[in-house]
């Protein structure tokens, strides 16, 4: 008989048992222990422990899903008319399709008693209350494409793919700057900063990246007295240690069109990658929409090659 109950404070070493016989992706972290679960998870200020719900055989438990809720459109607060479906695992199980749609629907059933009006799935700013640092890469990009028992879960459950963010990544050895007339142009007009200590300016970014220090790099005018462009980023904490190597991740770049076309994107890029690989990193992760072909189109001028996608869900 399995019986589903909300989260209980004995459950973290059960829940990541749970997690690492999963199997293995490359943007899901597989190590995960109890304190990375209370760390990065439980310890969120918006943890509601009737959002984590657990299936038990028994007394042994054997999956759980969790789901959370969007900002607030000021930040300053959690919006419980948008919920989305965070996770949902099973171990391996002779019933594990039937928990599967089970645990989503009582998560689906939790976020509507809340308040929600539209649910969602997967991970996604601004859906984005938990799993940073866990799954993704340089952020949480939604359900990963590669996450292929969650993916058929949704498609069978009636939420169709709305939100598509594609996945890069490269290694920093051998790293060259793309040079050509346009590169040069910039690189005589332009001065891309040394990397920079960088805060979040509301409450929700300082709670979702609570742990995690961002960096930034500013494309200025010469002598750094006026900022054109920045990206910020930061360390792919603790989900690069799955990999084996250090990883720094963009996070966005605030930039225009216009800078695209005159190349200041790419050149700040590559200036950020340069630096990031004379510090010692191994590799560099960044997103984009699925849609901004400029944006996919420099990535691959730097040398990135997309590898995977993830996508924000909607139930229907």
């Amino acid at each position: 008989m399995i019986r589903y109950r909300p989260f209980q404070n004995w459950d973290p070493p059960a829940l990541a048992e749970i997690w690492r016989s999963q199997p293995p992706i490359r943007g899901r972290i597989q190590t995960v222990t109890p304190p990375l679960l209370e760390k990065y998870v439980f310890a969120k200020p918006w943890f509601d422990r009737h959002g984590l719900i657990v299936a038990c055989d028994g007394a042994r438990p054997i999956g759980f899903v969790h789901a959370g809720f969007a900002t607030s459109d000021d930040q300053r607060d959690i919006d419980p008319a948008q919920g989305t479906i965070c996770q949902v695992m099973v171990a391996p199980h002779e019933q594990r399709g039937v928990i599967a749609v089970e645990l989503l629907n009582a998560g689906e059933d939790y976020l509507r008693r809340r308040g929600a009006k539209q649910i969602y799935a997967g991970s996604q700013y601004p859906l984005n209350p938990f799993y940073l640092g866990l799954y993704g890469s340089s952020d949480v990009p939604g359900v990963l494409a590669t996450d292929t028992m969650l993916v058929e879960l949704l498609r069978g459950s009636g939420y169709t793919p709305k939100i598509r963010r594609t996945l890069w990544r490269r290694t920093l050895a051998g790293l060259k700057p793309p040079i050509d007339r346009q590169w040069m142009q910039v690189r005589r007009k332009f001065t891309a900063s040394a990397l920079l200590e960088a805060h979040p300016d509301n409450w929700w970014d300082a709670c979702v990246w609570a742990h995690h220090d961002w960096t930034r790099c500013n494309l200025t005018l010469p002598g750094g007295s006026e900022r054109v462009i920045s990206a910020l980023l930061w360390d792919i904490e603790p989900l690069a240690m799955s990999w084996g190597v250090q990883t720094a991740g963009l996070i966005w770049i605030d930039d225009t069109p216009e800078a695209r076309e005159e190349g200041l994107t790419l050149f700040l890029l590559s200036e950020t990658m340069r630096q990031y690989q004379a510090a010692g990193y191994a590799a560099f992760e960044a997103q984009a929409a699925a849609d901004d072909t400029s944006l996919a189109g420099i990535f691959t001028r730097l040398g990135l090659a997309q590898y995977d996608e993830g996508a924000l869900w909607a139930k229907a």
